[in-house]
């Protein structure tokens, strides 16, 4: 397929953060409903997709749209985990709770332990504030981690009982929305938590899986997305570009070809590590086997790297678009913006290089 030939059509420019309580025009729900239930559980008639899929999946919305991309990956883990995990009685009453033939409602959620469940009978009762819910504004429910007397537990609260704090105003992933939630002192019944060491009820092979190899497609597919979307948008502005002082067209220029075919290169080499660790993985879990530590590190080391070369990429694209680009709703601009955005996330760190490298010497990092 000619780089002059994405496979995407238009280029819509999502304008969510401009009605930042708004419903957000890139959720996934309303033209890409099986996205939604990616995760899910088969119980639920979910797809439960394999990570190959689920890459893949993210890769195509985020080469479309970067935040589109990003929420989809919240509100799919954030759903699927719920699903996977409620109590019966709690998984009822939330799937009840659906709208428009919808199996399963919308959800977000951040699953640091940032709040407080204190003991109440039947229950616990939560207060705390949590930060980067991706897709809130769409959201009927939030997961939400706190500290308990009995260890970590993570609620499932309805959207109405959450204050939703505008706090979104960053550089990178504008149109997520992800903004800071709270909740002071809500009843949460014990059918709505649940504990992430604990087998879940509910779900096959991927629900599992360790949680960062849950996610590592997520994150890898958001990176990359961006990243071609950035050489897509490169290619075709490049045809006949001159700036004052060229004496030929950019993509006429030797420097700029070089440029386009080792980034072409990298992001491909990127790519081609991720698709190797997520099948790893996945053979892994579909043995019936545990997923190794060591296995995990070198997924996360993976998406970090994908990160990384799809900052280098849109870094590239962004140089050689000339002034234009300066301008915030040039696809260039976003591009760069929703890269260097997506590399703040806790998943991806250079901690993991470490681990890897401590790996291949047979120890433990010092």
């Amino acid at each position: 397929m000619s780089i002059r030939s994405p496979e995407w059509s238009g280029s819509r420019a999502c304008r969510c953060s401009s009605a930042r309580h708004d419903r957000c025009e890139c959720s996934m729900s309303s033209d890409s409903p099986s996205l939604l239930t990616l995760k899910l559980p088969k119980e639920l008639g979910g797809l439960e997709a394999d990570l190959r899929t689920q890459f893949l999946t993210t890769e195509s919305a985020s080469r479309k749209d970067g935040s589109a991309g990003w929420n989809e990956t919240f509100t799919t883990t954030s759903a699927a985990i719920a699903a996977a995990r409620l109590p019966e009685e709690g998984f009822a009453e939330v799937a009840a709770s659906a709208t428009g033939g919808a199996a399963w409602p919308p959800f977000t959620g951040t699953f640091p332990l940032s709040g407080r469940a204190a003991s109440a009978p039947d229950g616990v009762v939560l207060t705390g504030r949590w930060g980067f819910a991706s897709g809130i504004v769409d959201a009927a429910w939030v997961v939400a981690g706190s500290t308990s007397e009995w260890g970590p537990r993570w609620a499932v609260i309805p959207i109405e009982q959450v204050t939703v704090h505008d706090t979104w105003q960053v550089s990178g992933l504008e149109e997520t929305l992800s903004h800071d939630y709270s909740v002071d002192n809500v009843f949460v019944p014990h059918s709505r938590l649940f504990d992430l060491s604990q087998p879940p009820p509910r779900g096959g092979i991927l629900h599992r899986l360790p949680m960062y190899a849950l996610i590592s497609p997520d994150h890898c597919g958001v990176s990359l997305g961006i990243a071609r979307r950035a050489l897509d948008e490169i290619a075709i502005a490049a045809a006949g570009k001159n700036r004052l002082t060229s004496a030929a067209p950019l993509d006429e220029r030797p420097a700029f070809q070089r440029d386009l075919g080792q980034a072409d290169t990298q992001l491909r080499a990127a790519r081609a590590l991720v698709l190797e660790v997520l099948d790893e993985i996945w053979e892994a879990g579909a043995g019936g086997g545990p997923v190794s530590d060591e296995l995990v590190q070198r997924a996360r080391a993976a998406a970090t790297h994908a990160a990384d070369t799809a900052v280098e990429v849109a870094s590239m694209a962004y140089r050689r678009g000339g002034g234009t680009v300066l301008y915030q709703d040039h696809p260039l601009n976003r591009c760069f913006r929703d890269a260097h955005a997506a590399t703040q996330h806790v998943h991806v760190t250079d901690e993991m290089y470490e681990l890897v490298g401590a790996n291949l010497l047979g120890g433990q990092p010092s």
